[in-house]
């Protein structure tokens, strides 16, 4: 994995590598170390550049915000753990040029009243800072040459300017306000409006301005930055990054061949030689291995870039075809980096052909509070997007478009439409969303319990199925167990929509998962055969003789149970009165609570169809459990009923 993502990482440009990167939230405030006549230096206080950083901000970031997230980037620790204010960890920067440390810190702050009398304040430890700081330079006259930013902060001369800065914020905060009342009395007196909208527009641009000199919250960072070349930023954190970015630097060895420092990698790793349980205990070797300080700086440099959300989620690497990748990552970047996984596969699939898609890896992540994580990253030999010419859905139940008179029709041309027409349906939550690979969260699936056991079973199979051309993950019996769940589920619902949807997917795909190389599908016509004994079973009075089999009977006994419903006087006519025959599993028991419902409704008027099914149903015996043949009831529950006297589904 390691060899394959310094490899993507390496193609990437280097405009593109910043891409979604933003300056931490809070003052960013440049200043200037100035010679005076007499070879004195001093950071000057008069003359500085600063400006406030919020997310809110509208529009794109100034020049003076784009230079300062460069040193930023180039002055950061890799960790709080590996920073240079240990053990506090308040300042987050880890160079001479460059400090960083949050609001909180300073008088007045939570932090500082928190340290008050039981640990020393930031004030005290800038010494420490600046000592750590400065042991990345190659020559003591460097250390020298900036011993007064270092006095800066240890003289406590940086809280006068960010005193001057309150100040000069207090002020734009008053004419701003000013400025907001006057519009706002403009907008009393006229009464015009188009003017109106013009003076509110206005005091909405005046209210996002007041973002910019708003008094910073403790969670704000404060970071003082030296104005020097940003050539020299990048030097010092090279020499930091050459060190840190190993786990430990008990097992780095140096290679004069190639002048590089070899150690265990820090990626995403573990591993600490203090804790004996996550040693090999009887392994003739310390470390499985160790990386180059320059694959440990790559991997280093693509963990950050997974944050600002400029590769899309999963992401393919490919390894042997570089033209490939590049092609992949341009569409990206034509899209605004908006365009999926799906919409990138559909785009090169129009380009090359399906034995060309092959032979990458796919990485899926989810950026958390405790940083990236990696929930999945496989390799895909083949990919299939395209589907079979007989793996469809047929609109057996004559389903209508929601909000529309139109039968529904069901497009399956891709592997992704198989995603959204079939999978969701079946383990989606209660927001119509699917999720493979967030927590499980229980509330989302509100009245959905069935489903959700099932959605917590095979999620990430789906993924695989769907996304790594992994056709054995889902087999017949797993779809099986989520179409029945679903049922179950909407039972409690009254969804006629939802029902017949999921009855279309079943007696359409159920074969496709049997055998998805050469499914036979044959159980939309034998639906269509049910449809077809119902009619002869009614009207064939002479006949007495007509073998039914299990799924017939099935069938029948839904026909039978709807029209036995249609009689209910009670406000209560939803699926609620379905859900004990789908409880039962013996037909002994089924036929009782059919028996039981004829004899509430016994003094309604029953059309001789009805009778006639009614008397092949309670004398129809069978072993099967009837909880397999569930789809089939309920099909027979929501197709056409034949049972009437007429066809307008009524017996007068």
């Amino acid at each position: 994995m390691i060899r394959e993502l310094v490899n993507f990482t390496n193609q990437l440009e280097e405009p593109f590598k910043i891409l979604g990167y933003s300056p931490k939230e809070g003052l960013h405030i440049l200043v200037n170390k100035v010679t005076d006549k007499e070879g004195v230096s001093n950071i000057d206080l008069q003359y500085y550049k600063y400006e406030k950083y919020d997310k809110k901000m509208k529009g794109d970031e100034s020049e003076f915000l784009a230079e300062c997230k460069m040193k930023q980037k180039n002055s950061w620790c890799v960790n709080t753990n590996k920073c240079f204010d240990l053990p506090t960890k308040a300042i987050h920067s880890c160079s001479p040029f460059c400090v960083a440390f949050k609001r909180e810190h300073l008088k007045g702050g939570k932090k500082h009243k928190q340290y008050e009398g039981n640990k020393d304040q930031i004030y005290e430890r800038f010494d420490t800072y600046f000592e750590k700081a400065f042991s990345l330079f190659d020559k003591d006259t460097e250390k020298e040459k900036y011993k007064v930013f270092e006095q800066f902060f240890t003289h406590n001369d940086f809280s006068l300017i960010l005193n001057k800065i309150d100040s000069e914020n207090i002020e734009k905060q008053k004419k701003n306000n000013s400025e907001i009342l006057n519009l706002q009395e403009n907008i009393k007196l006229t009464s015009d409006k188009i003017t109106k909208e013009k003076l509110k527009d206005k005091i909405k641009e005046l209210q996002y301005e007041q973002l910019k000199f708003k008094e910073p919250t403790d969670s704000d960072y404060i970071i003082f930055y030296l104005n020097i070349p940003l050539s020299a930023y990048k030097d010092v954190h090279g020499h930091y990054l050459s060190d840190k970015l190993f786990n430990t630097s008990d097992y780095n060895v140096f290679k004069d061949n190639d002048n590089s420092t070899y150690g265990t990698s820090d990626f995403l790793n573990g591993f600490n030689s203090k804790m004996p349980f996550l040693l090999h205990q009887t392994a003739s070797f310390d470390i499985s291995g160790r990386i180059s300080s320059e694959e440990a700086k790559t991997l280093y440099e693509f963990l950050n870039i997974l944050p600002n959300r400029s590769l899309p989620n999963p992401l393919p690497i490919f390894i042997y075809e570089e033209e490939l990748q590049k092609e992949a990552i341009s569409l990206y970047e034509e899209s605004g980096f908006k365009a999926s996984y799906k919409e990138i596969l559909k785009n090169l699939y129009t380009n090359h052909s399906e034995e060309e898609i092959a032979n990458y890896y796919l990485l899926y992540w989810l950026y958390t509070k405790d940083g990236v994580i990696f929930k999945d990253f496989d390799f895909v030999s083949k990919f299939e997007f395209k589907l079979p010419e007989n793996c469809k859905i047929v609109n057996l139940l004559e389903l209508k478009q929601k909000d529309s008179k139109q039968i529904k029709s069901y497009k399956l041309t891709s592997i992704f439409d198989f995603e959204w027409v079939v999978f969701k349906p079946l383990i989606q939550n209660k927001y119509h969303r699917l999720d493979y690979f967030s927590d499980l969260k229980k509330d989302d699936y509100a009245g959905l319990d069935q489903s959700f056991s099932t959605f917590s079973k095979y999620r990430k199979a789906v993924y695989d199925y769907v996304y790594k051309a992994q056709r054995k993950a889902i087999g017949y019996y797993a779809f099986r167990e989520m179409v029945f769940a679903r049922l179950k589920d909407l039972l409690k619902q009254d969804s006629d929509y939802g029902f017949k949807e999921i009855l279309n997917i079943w007696f359409s795909l159920a074969e496709y998962f049997i055998n998805p190389q050469k499914p036979n599908i044959t159980m939309p016509s034998k639906l269509k055969n049910y449809h077809d004994f119902v009619e002869r079973l009614v009207t064939t009075e002479k006949e007495t003789n007509i073998e039914m089999e299990d799924e017939e009977f099935a069938f029948l006994s839904g026909q039978v149970i709807k029209y036995l419903h249609s009689k209910s006087k009670s406000s209560q006519k939803g699926f609620n009165l379905l859900e004990p025959y789908t409880q039962q599993s013996k037909c002994d028991q089924f036929k009782l609570r059919i028996a039981n419902d004829f004899d509430r409704y016994k003094h309604e008027k029953i059309s001789r169809k009805f009778e006639r099914a009614a008397s092949y149903v309670l004398s129809y015996e069978t072993k099967t459990d009837l909880k397999n043949l569930l789809p089939e009831m309920l099909a027979g529950f929501f197709a056409d009923n034949k049972l009437f006297s007429n066809s307008k589904n009524n017996d007068q």
